[in-house]
C-alpha cells in the first residue's frame, strides 16, 4: 500500500531524527505518533541527531510494505545546521539509510557547500559515501572529486582531487583555471579545518610547475593557523643569494609569532622572529632580528605597545634599537634610515583637552651624525585646551602648556617650561567684514648648560637661567565680495589684512636662550597670518607689523576651480633675529604666493612661490600637478628653494653648504585598468644634473592571483654607500600563500 503527499511550500518542524521525520511526514494531517514512534529504535542516531528538522519537498511516497519513504521534487532538509538539497531522497526506515540522487548539496553551518550526484547518507547526514563531489570553500575555494566518503561530519577522504580558488575562463570553461592543485588524494579535516594532499602537482595553465608528495594547508576559512609559510628568494649584492623559510606559530587566540630562518651565501645565518598579541585593552609587536653579517654578529628589535587604561587615559611605548646600521641595510631590515626613536608616553583625552607625558631617545644609523651629539629628552609634558564659545561673546580660550628637560653627552642641555595663552573673539563689520581679534600671550622660563656648544653655539655663560613673556595682540580683517556669475557659477575676491602688535624681541635677547625647537624656518603663504612665524617658541616675532593679502576664487560648475592667493608683510622695525634670505629680514617682506587651478575635473595643478621683494627673483618654488583619475594619471613636481637650513644644526657659523639652492623635478604616472597596474616616478636634481632615484612598479590581480614587480634604484650615497638597488618580485597565489623573490 502506497500512500501520497503533495505539500510545496509547506514546512515541517520535529524534534525527531532526520530519517524518522522524512518517513513520519506522509499525509497531511502526520501519521499517529504510535507509528513514528515505533521507528525510533531502528538504528536511529542519538544526540546532536535529535536536533529539530524542517522538511520541505513537492512530494512524498510512504510505502508502508518496504518501509521506504521516496520525497521527490525540491527536496530540502535542515538539522544541526547542515542543510541537505536534493532531486530526489528516498529513506529506509529499517537501516537509516538516506539516499539523495540529482543535484545533491551538502550546506555547512558556516556557508561552505558540498556538491553530489549522487549521495548515500547515514547517522543523520554524519556519514556519507559521494560520487561526482564539488566542494564550495570560503574565499572563492574550490574542491572537484571522483568520490568522497564523510565521517561522522569530521573526515572528508577525496579521491582524484583538484583544488583552486580561479574561476573557470567564460568562453571557454573546459580549459584549466589560472593554477589549480591535482593531487590523488585529500583528506579534509572538517574539524581542525585542515586539507592534506598526497602527491600534489602545482600547474599552471596546465602545464606542471611542481610537485610534492604531501603538503598541507588550512581551509581558506581559517585566519590563523600554525605552519610553514611559502618559503622566499632573492638576491643581494652585500649578502648573496639568500633564502627566507618562515614559520607561522600560533600560541593562542591572542597571540602569534612568525619565525623567519635567513640562509645566505655571503652572509648569515640569520633569524627574525615577530611576535604580536592582543590584549583587551591594547595591543604588542615585537620584531626581533639576530644574525652574522660578514663575520660579525649582528642585532635588532622594533617594538611597540599600546594600551588603554580607561575610557580617558592611554599609554604606550615603542622601543627600537640597532646594533650597527650596516646589518640593518645589508639584510634590508630598514634600509636608508637616518635615525631610531624609542619612546614612553601616557595620555589623556577629554573633551577640549589633551595631556601626555612622554621620553624620548634617538639612536643615529648615520656616519655623519655623532650619537653623543643626540638628545634625550625626559620627561616631556603637554597639556592642551580649547573651550567652547562662551555664551556672552562668542569666543574661544585656548591654553597650552609645555615643560621638558633635553641632555646631551655633547652639547646644549636645557629645560624649558612654558605657557601660551590666549583669546579669539571673531565677529562681523557691519559692510561685511568678518573679522577676528586676537590676544595671546607666551611665557617661558629656561635653564640650560653648555650654551656655547650645538645646536646653539652661543656666546653665552656656560650655565643660563632666564625667563621671558610675549604678550601678542591681533586684529584680522577680510572682507569677501561675492558674484554670482549665472551658468559659469560663482566668484570671490577678498582682501585680507591683519595688524600685530607686540614687544620688541631682539637678537639681544635670544643669545642667552636656548633653541631646541625653531632651528628652521620657511615664510610662505601658509604662515603669512601667523602671530608667530617660527615653528616654535625658542624663537619668537616681535614688534608691529601688517600682513596684508587678495584673495580670489572662481568655482566653476563640474568642480572646476580657480583659486589664487598673494601676499606681504611690512615691519615697522628692521632686526635680525631671521635666518639670512628667509624672506623677512627687511622691513618688507618677501612676496609670497599660492595658485590652485583645477581646469576640468581631472587636472589638479598647485603652485606655491616666495619671490624677492626687490627684484621679484623667486625664493622658493614648490609646483605640483596631478592630471587624470584612478584608473590613469600623471604626476609632476617641482622644488626649489634658495637655502638650506638643515644645514645649520651642527655648525657654529651658517656654513657655505646653507646657500647652495635645493632643486629638483619629479615625475611619474600610474595606470589601473581591469586587474593591472604599472607606475613609474623618478627624482632629478637639477643641481648636480644628475638622478637621485627612480623607481618602477608592475602588478596584476585577479580574484585568485596577484602578481607585483617593484624595481627601486637610488643614485645618492647614504651612509657613505654607493647608492641601492632593489627588485622585489612577489606572486601570491589566493588562500595558500605568497612566492617572493627580492635582489638588491
Amino acid at each position: 500500500m502506497v500512500e501520497h503527499m503533495k505539500g510545496r511550500g509547506k514546512n515541517f518542524s520535529t524534534t525527531l531524527p532526520l530519517a524518522l521525520v522524512l518517513a513520519g511526514l506522509l499525509s497531511l494531517a502526520g501519521v499517529a505518533q504510535a507509528q513514528v514512534s515505533a521507528l525510533e529504535g531502528g538504528g536511529a542516531p542519538s544526540g546532536n541527531n535529535n536536533a529539530p528538522v524542517s522538511f520541505l519537498a513537492d512530494q512524498v511516497s510512504y510505502d508502508k510494505t518496504s518501509t521506504l519513504v521516496t520525497a521527490t521534487g525540491h527536496v530540502k532538509a535542515v538539522q544541526n545546521g547542515q542543510t541537505l538539497y536534493a532531486d530526489q531522497v528516498v529513506i529506509n526506515r529499517t537501516t537509516d539509510v538516506v539516499t539523495a540522487t540529482g543535484h545533491v548539496v551538502l550546506l555547512e553551518q558556516n556557508g561552505e557547500s558540498v556538491f553530489a550526484n549522487h549521495a548515500v547518507l547515514t547517522k543523520g547526514l554524519k556519514n556519507a559515501v559521494l560520487e561526482g563531489v564539488a566542494a564550495r570553500l570560503a574565499e572563492n575555494g574550490r574542491l572537484i572529486a571522483n568520490g568522497a566518503t564523510r565521517t561522522d561530519a569530521k573526515l572528508e577522504d577525496m579521491a582524484k582531487v583538484v583544488y583552486s580558488a580561479c574561476n573557470l575562463c567564460k568562453s571557454n570553461p573546459t580549459a584549466p583555471p589560472l593554477w589549480q592543485i591535482k593531487a590523488t588524494s585529500v583528506t579534509r579535516d572538517l574539524e581542525h579545518q585542515t586539507l592534506e594532499y598526497w602527491n600534489a602537482v602545482m600547474e599552471i595553465h596546465g602545464i606542471p610547475v611542481f610537485y610534492l608528495p604531501y603538503m598541507t594547508m588550512p581551509d581558506p576559512a581559517v585566519k590563523r593557523r600554525s605552519g610553514f609559510m611559502i618559503p622566499s628568494l632573492g638576491v643581494n649584492s652585500k649578502i648573496g643569494f639568500f633564502t627566507e623559510i618562515p614559520y607561522f606559530l600560533v600560541l593562542d587566540k591572542e597571540s602569534d609569532v612568525v619565525i623567519t630562518p635567513i640562509l645566505a651565501t655571503k652572509s648569515g645565518p640569520a633569524l627574525d622572529l615577530k611576535y604580536r598579541r592582543d590584549f583587551n585593552n591594547g595591543v604588542l609587536h615585537i620584531d626581533a632580528d639576530g644574525g652574522y653579517d660578514h663575520g660579525n654578529f649582528g642585532n635588532a628589535i622594533f617594538s611597540d605597545g599600546t594600551f588603554d587604561l580607561n575610557e580617558n587615559w592611554r599609554a604606550g611605548f615603542n622601543y627600537n634599537h640597532a646594533s650597527n646600521p650596516a646589518y640593518l641595510d645589508d639584510f634590508h631590515i630598514l634600509p636608508n634610515a637616518a635615525e631610531l626613536t624609542s619612546n614612553v608616553f601616557l595620555e589623556n583625552f577629554g573633551p577640549g583637552t589633551y595631556a601626555r607625558v612622554d621620553a624620548e631617545t634617538y639612536q643615529g644609523l648615520v656616519a655623519s651624525v655623532n650619537q653623543s651629539t643626540l638628545p634625550i629628552v625626559a620627561p616631556h609634558l603637554q597639556y592642551d585646551f580649547v573651550s567652547g564659545p562662551d555664551p556672552m561673546l562668542n569666543g574661544r580660550f585656548s591654553l597650552s602648556a609645555d615643560a621638558f628637560n633635553v641632555f646631551r653627552d655633547v652639547g646644549t642641555n636645557t629645560r624649558r617650561a612654558s605657557v601660551i595663552g590666549g583669546y579669539e573673539l571673531p565677529f562681523n563689520g557691519p559692510l561685511g567684514q568678518l573679522w577676528t581679534a586676537r590676544i595671546s600671550l607666551v611665557a617661558a622660563t629656561y635653564s640650560a648648560s653648555h650654551l656655547y656648544e650645538l645646536p646653539n653655539f652661543s656666546s653665552a655663560d656656560n650655565e643660563v637661567s632666564t625667563s621671558r613673556a610675549e604678550p601678542y595682540g591681533a586684529l584680522f580683517m577680510r572682507w569677501p565680495f561675492v558674484r554670482a556669475a549665472g551658468a559659469y557659477g560663482s566668484q570671490i575676491i577678498e582682501p585680507e589684512v591683519q595688524l600685530v602688535a607686540a614687544p620688541v624681541t631682539g637678537i639681544s635677547q635670544n643669545y642667552r636662550i636656548p633653541n631646541e625647537d625653531s632651528l628652521d624656518l620657511e615664510y610662505s603663504d601658509a604662515n603669512l597670518f601667523d602671530l608667530n612665524r617660527y615653528p616654535g617658541i625658542d624663537r619668537l616675532e616681535g614688534g608691529e607689523r601688517v600682513d596684508y593679502a587678495l584673495h580670489g576664487a572662481w568655482f566653476l560648475p563640474q568642480g572646476m576651480l580657480l583659486d589664487g592667493l598673494i601676499g606681504q608683510s611690512y615691519r615697522f622695525h628692521k632686526d635680525s633675529v631671521y635666518l639670512p634670505d628667509s624672506g623677512l629680514n627687511d622691513n618688507m617682506s618677501d612676496i609670497v604666493a599660492r595658485a590652485t587651478i583645477v581646469p576640468v575635473k581631472y587636472v589638479n595643478l598647485t603652485y606655491r612661490t616666495r619671490l624677492d621683494h626687490n627684484n621679484l627673483t623667486p625664493r622658493m618654488i614648490d609646483a605640483s600637478t596631478t592630471v587624470g583619475n584612478k584608473q590613469f594619471s600623471l604626476t609632476g613636481g617641482y622644488l626649489y628653494s634658495s637655502t638650506n637650513p638643515y644645514t645649520l644644526y651642527d655648525q657654529s657659523a651658517i656654513p657655505a653648504a646653507y646657500y647652495v639652492a635645493r632643486h629638483e623635478i619629479t615625475g611619474g604616472f600610474s595606470v589601473n585598468q581591469d586587474g593591472w597596474s604599472v607606475s613609474a616616478n623618478a627624482q632629478r636634481n637639477i643641481q648636480t644634473g644628475r638622478f637621485d632615484a627612480y623607481q618602477a612598479k608592475f602588478g596584476w590581480e585577479n580574484e585568485c592571483m596577484a602578481l607585483n614587480l617593484i624595481f627601486y634604484r637610488r643614485l645618492t650615497s647614504f651612509n657613505l654607500d654607493n647608492g641601492d638597488t632593489m627588485l622585489l618580485v612577489q606572486i601570491t597565489f589566493k588562500t595558500l600563500g605568497n612566492v617572493g623573490f627580492n635582489a638588491l
